[in-house]
């Protein structure tokens, strides 16, 4: 009679975990707000503006480093709903994004379109020869756009109307991007990196992370990263980092996310699930 209540204890513990891996895992400090509408196409990256109150999404629309022309722009207000679908189009995998003095600047593969919010048009294009796969964008104070490059080992900015090498990283590619003041935070392999923009020298901020698409900061030297599979962690300097979010058992991903500050939303893009969905940080 103990052999058999012992064998239904273990096989109940092994259906549990079979049900609890097919769970989508919310850490209690989120609460899920809403999750858009269909008809995004591979979106990559989110971006709120909170001068318009709105987000803009990137849509690949399926490859991610092909020169297709079929990705573009959308724009939702701050409840999921649509305000302009294909506001801009005719891009190419459009990832980052950065909003600069009525300027909307967006990674395009090899090169950073330059779009005017107003009239929502493409101004200009900036390339520069040694740029790969450019991939998330920053804003500096000063007004710099710093741009990373998930395939090679560059650096990039944008200042005065030029696109030049920022810095050559001997850790390897870049992809998420985050400015402080004085600083840029770079999520590379297993560690956000510190690049002090005054002396031009990266050391090591906070490591073991695992892998960082997005990166951003929600204050107290805290931030918010996720690793593309669908995890959000939150991590700082010399602590574990803390599970928020795991949708990687419904195969869900978690791009590159955004994270308004002043009402505390999580902006999770969900690539191939073309979807975006918001989250209230407690």
């Amino acid at each position: 009679m103990k052999l058999i209540t012992t064998i239904l204890t273990v096989l109940a513990a092994h259906l549990m975990y079979g049900v609890t891996a097919q769970e989508i895992y919310i850490n209690d400090r989120l609460e899920r707000l809403w999750e858009t509408k269909p008809g995004l196409r591979t979106p990559e990256s989110a971006l709120f503006d909170p001068s318009e109150k709105l987000i803009y999404i990137s849509n690949i629309n399926e490859k991610s480093w092909e020169k297709d022309n079929n990705g573009f722009i959308t724009r939702h207000n701050v409840d999921g709903d649509i305000l302009n679908y294909e506001w801009v189009e005719e891009m190419s995998a459009p990832k980052g994004m950065g909003l600069l003095q009525g300027k909307l600047y967006v990674t395009n593969i090899d090169e950073v379109v330059e779009i005017d919010v107003s009239s929502a048009k493409i101004t200009q294009r900036y390339k520069h020869p040694k740029a790969i796969h450019l991939n998330d964008i920053a804003i500096g104070a000063d007004g710099r756009v710093f741009i990373s490059d998930s395939k090679g080992d560059y650096l990039f900015e944008i200042f005065n109307g030029v696109m030049d090498i920022l810095y050559q990283s001997d850790a390897g590619p870049t992809n998420g991007l985050f400015y402080e003041t004085g600083r840029l935070l770079c999520g590379q392999a297993n560690r956000v990196a510190a690049l002090d923009l005054t002396t031009k020298t990266m050391t090591t901020y906070i490591d073991s992370t695992g892998a960082v698409d997005g990166l951003e900061g929600i204050g107290d030297s805290t931030y918010l990263i996720s690793d593309w599979s669908g995890r959000v962690h939150l991590i700082q300097q010399g602590q574990p980092r803390l599970l928020l979010l795991d949708t990687t058992p419904k195969e869900i991903n978690a791009a590159d996310i955004e994270f308004d500050p002043y009402d505390r939303i999580l902006y999770v893009p969900t690539f191939f699930n073309n979807s975006v969905v918001a989250y209230k940080l407690k």
